[in-house]
């Protein structure tokens, strides 16, 4: 299989020689076209030159071959550009015989076909090409004058002996030139094919070694941005985004086989117990509750796993239907005041002026809200004041979550809709529950109805999340269908 040096070598090649075999083809063709004019022009001036003086009764002269001149009107000899080395007079009655002719000695060796000198008209000189029988060509030029006595004919003539040997010369020319090119310019083209085609060799070696697994490997690139160093920047691109894919793969594996094992630690830890020695009824049952409990919280964590793995596969479909955002706020800020009472908080909802209208999945936004809720209560202290708001902007719902609680450091912000995320360091809480995956599938939801989310925090005032979903009418960009 040809490289694609060698692809590109061999168009520029074929492209090349096109373009030389045209250009070839066009200058012999004006280089005969012109001579063969040139000997026209000055056959047909001769010929005009020697009717002028047949009408003023001067000879023309036919007692040599050599006719390098003529008389003019006023009987001096005019020097031709090229002089004729046939010169022939006919005369012809009106039955078509011939009556006269003076010629010069090289016009007996031409015909003279009589059907064809009637057919010239008066005053237009006839160029044709004839070949001697000793293979030598001949231009003549032929006009038919007349005179009281009736028409007669001139015909001159000049050998192309002269043109053929220029034609030659130049078809020799041309078939050293045109190989030199094409030599000349496959060499050029195989140099410009590498020096274009040596980033490409960078990016593949950079492929080859990522390949191997080195996510962390770069193409370097080019001094100027052009198409090569947009691929380039674009490939570069390509593989941090890969790196970060990767990366992120890596630790929800991790997290999430972490978040697996502790709950089986526990279930087996208890169980081992158990099992040493015999056990009263009570025992048994406080330790099947246990499991239970723990069995409980490893479902939950399978269902939110499963719920983000459809989603990214695209296999989790949302049953979007027009719906009133703001009944469904309300019925969601009832439902759960019990849990914000046991915590001896406030939870206020501030309702919209109008009713609010949208296009999205019911059960979906009852979880976007039970999640938020869940977290504003959860890392809220006791006493402390939550509350949910909706009103509208443009061509949006917008839908705030807002608590007083202990709030969310910068440094935490850009993370928090990542999977198993729940603080860092500096915020740590043993005893906040959760597996840190709530905030991204509240993430995938609102991405899926073709909305955006923000979060807004200070540390020790609280933190709001804005919500906002395109009302019913309004162009969607998600894939809520």
């Amino acid at each position: 299989m040809l490289s694609l040096r060698v692809k590109l070598t061999l168009y520029y090649l074929a492209i090349l020689s096109a373009v030389l075999l045209f250009f070839g083809i066009a200058l012999y063709w004006y280089l005969s076209a012109s001579l063969v004019a040139s000997i026209d022009d000055s056959l047909a001036s001769y010929a005009s030159t020697i009717e002028r003086a047949l009408k003023s009764g001067m000879s023309p002269g036919f007692s040599g071959e050599d006719h390098s001149g003529a008389p003019n009107e006023e009987g001096h000899i005019e020097q031709l550009r090229i002089a004729p080395e046939i010169v022939q007079v006919i005369s012809i009655d009106n039955q078509g015989r011939i009556t006269d002719e003076l010629s010069s000695s090289m016009a007996h060796n031409l015909p003279i076909d009589i059907p064809d000198l009637k057919k010239i008209e008066a005053g237009k000189p006839e160029f044709k090409t004839v070949t001697l029988k000793s293979g030598e060509q001949i231009r003549l030029a032929v006009r038919r004058a007349k005179d009281p006595d009736g028409d007669y004919f001139i015909r001159v003539g000049q050998s192309l002996a002269p043109v053929q040997a220029a034609r030659w010369r130049l078809l020799l020319v041309l078939g050293i030139a045109i190989p030199g090119a094409l030599l000349l310019g496959s060499y050029g083209g195989l140099l410009l094919a590498n020096e274009a085609l040596s980033p490409v060799d960078r990016i593949t070696r950079a492929a080859e070694q990522i390949g191997a697994g080195d996510l962390s490997e770069r193409v370097p690139l080019p001094d100027k941005m052009d198409e090569i160093g947009r691929l380039a920047a674009t490939f570069n691109h390509m593989i941090a985004r890969l790196q970060a894919a990767f990366e992120r793969q890596r630790r929800f594996t991790s997290d999430a086989s972490h978040e697996l094992r502790t709950p089986l630690a526990v279930m087996r830890g208890d169980i081992e117990i158990t099992l040493r020695r015999k056990r009263t009824p009570e025992e048994y049952e406080r330790t099947m509750t246990s499991n239970l409990e723990e069995i409980m919280r490893l479902s939950r964590l399978v269902e939110d796993l499963l719920t983000l793995a459809r989603g990214d596969a695209g296999q989790a479909a949302l049953r979007c239907e027009p719906m009133q955002l703001d009944k469904l706020c309300q019925e969601m800020a009832e439902y759960i005041t019990p849990l914000v009472q046991t915590r001896e908080q406030t939870l206020s909802y501030q309702p919209p002026a109008a009713p609010v209208m949208v296009k999205a999945d019911a059960q979906r936004l009852k979880q976007l809200l039970l999640n938020l809720l869940d977290n504003a209560i959860k890392y809220t202290s006791h006493g402390g004041r939550i509350t949910l708001g909706l009103k509208t902007e443009g061509q949006e719902a917008m839908l705030t979550i807002s608590d007083t609680g202990r709030g969310i450091p910068p440094e935490d912000l850009p993370h928090l809709f990542e999977r198993f995320f729940r603080h860092s360091r500096t915020t740590a809480d043993k005893t906040a529950p959760g597996f840190g995956l709530g905030l991204s599938i509240v993430k995938w939801i609102v991405d899926s109805h073709g909305g955006k989310i923000e979060a807004a925090s200070k540390v020790g005032e609280g933190t709001t999340f804005t919500v906002r979903l395109p009302l019913l009418g309004a162009d969607q960009m998600g894939e809520c269908r």
